[in-house]
């Protein structure tokens, strides 16, 4: 339900930048703003998710984002919305929604198996983007085409009836006897180990790029490939199918090339969308490499969010994804902001070349380094949170042992004292 919603305002929002402010740089900043409190919040957000009740915190979540969304469709109706006051809004609702997520994602791996993590996720994500990114916006742009504040409206009603299932939700982390419920401790582990930093910084460059991607999307779409604004969202429809069709597609091609290859790839294909989107005249062709985008983003996002599950620790669940998806996620406003300096001055495709030829630049120069430190993990016992990674991360051909050895994690401090793995690496 809560997706249903967000997916009218994904649509509507950018259509609403530009009614507001048609200023590249302004939309761009809509759209910053939208991803902008993952900076802010990741750290207390995923400590909520480990301290409390994830059901209840959700809840209050999007209470609070019905509110500000009530506010915004109120102001849209009567005509005094202006940039500052729009900024404003969408960064309180999405400051919300980072808490509400980080519960959402901390949730999912107390009730699967491990190796059933990618299906699981890919059930999750796929569902999540026909919701949000699907059907979503081919109904708020077609509500905000008969009424601007229209889609807000039913944002906020649909967020409000997702609280009732969510307060009755039991399902508090558990807490180590003497364990820190420090926000950082997730940070810090993200940091300490390796394979944890390599995925980092892989997903943090699909993300960068694709907030490049996006901040000059809309003006791309309705001013260069001839997209009306009634048809907008029929245009992030074919984003989203390819990004339902990757998240379904990841488990399969895990088992088949596995994980690290499957990652490059993702970035290599997301790269070749933004090269071939930046050369598009009409939707015809754009539509089809935004498509390519989004299966690449998919794949890459169900692959990564699988291992670092399996790596960390259900009581640092919660803090690990926050500072994650405070780094990931924060990339994405980054990106819109450059994208809409970027063209500026350069002009509206040139975002997209930047953002195609860094992307395939990242794969290039994380392939060896992701590829060693994955493949060569050696396999560990099953009570720690990486056990029977390395079997699953190892692609299906023989493979050259280079030399270089990482030690990973097998035995964490006794109860309280630092709950952190000791990991040490020698190359």
């Amino acid at each position: 339900m809560a997706s249903s919603g967000d997916g009218l305002a994904y649509g509507a929002l950018p259509l609403l930048a530009v009614v507001v402010n048609p200023h590249p740089l302004a939309v761009s900043a809509v759209a910053a703003a939208d991803s902008l409190p993952w900076l802010l919040m990741a750290l207390p957000a995923g400590a909520f998710a480990d301290r409390f009740e994830r059901g209840p915190v959700m809840a209050l979540a999007n209470v609070m984002r019905a509110a500000v969304l009530l506010v915004a469709a109120i102001l849209v109706f009567s005509g005094h919305l202006s940039l500052p006051v729009l900024l404003v809004i969408v960064l309180i609702n999405a400051g919300a929604r980072a808490v509400y997520y980080s519960s959402v994602q901390a949730v999912m791996p107390g009730l699967v198996e491990s190796d059933a993590f990618e299906h699981a996720n890919g059930v999750l994500t796929s569902t999540e983007a026909g919701a949000e990114n699907l059907a979503g916006p081919v109904v708020g742009t077609s509500l905000f085409a008969v009424s601007r504040a229209a889609p807000f409206l039913a944002d906020a009603v649909a967020l409000v009836l997702s609280c009732f299932p969510l307060v009755r939700t039991r399902s508090k982390a558990p807490h180590p006897e003497g364990s820190s419920t420090s926000a950082w401790e997730g940070a810090r582990l993200l940091f300490a180990d390796r394979r944890l930093r390599l995925l980092l910084a892989i997903v943090a460059s699909l993300a960068l790029l694709q907030g490049m991607e996006f901040g000059v999307l809309v003006l791309l779409a309705t001013t260069e490939w001839g997209v009306r604004e009634g048809a907008y969202g029929l245009f992030l429809a074919a984003g989203a199918v390819g990004g339902i069709l990757g998240s379904l597609a990841a488990a399969r091609l895990v088992k088949w090339i596995g994980s690290a290859f499957a990652l490059l790839c993702a970035a290599v294909a997301s790269g070749a969308g933004y090269l071939i989107m930046a050369s598009a005249n009409d939707w015809t062709l754009a539509g089809p490499a935004f498509a390519l985008v989004g299966f690449a983003v998919g794949v890459g996002s169900v692959v990564a969010l699988s291992l670092r599950q399996r790596l960390t620790p259900d009581d640092l669940m919660g803090r690990v994804g926050g500072a994650w998806r405070g780094i990931v996620w924060g990339a994405a406003p980054v990106g819109a902001i450059a994208a809409g300096a970027v063209a500026a001055v350069g002009g509206l495709r040139l975002p997209l070349v930047l953002a195609g030829a860094l992307q395939c630049a990242v794969a290039v120069l994380l392939a060896r380094p992701l590829l060693r430190s994955l493949r060569d993990a050696p396999p560990v016992a099953s009570s720690d949170p990486g056990a029977g990674v390395a079997a699953e991360l190892r692609p299906p051909w023989p493979v050259i042992d280079l030399g270089d050895t990482v030690t990973v994690p097998t035995e964490r401090k006794s109860a309280g004292t630092d709950t952190l793995p000791h990991t040490a690496e020698t190359l």
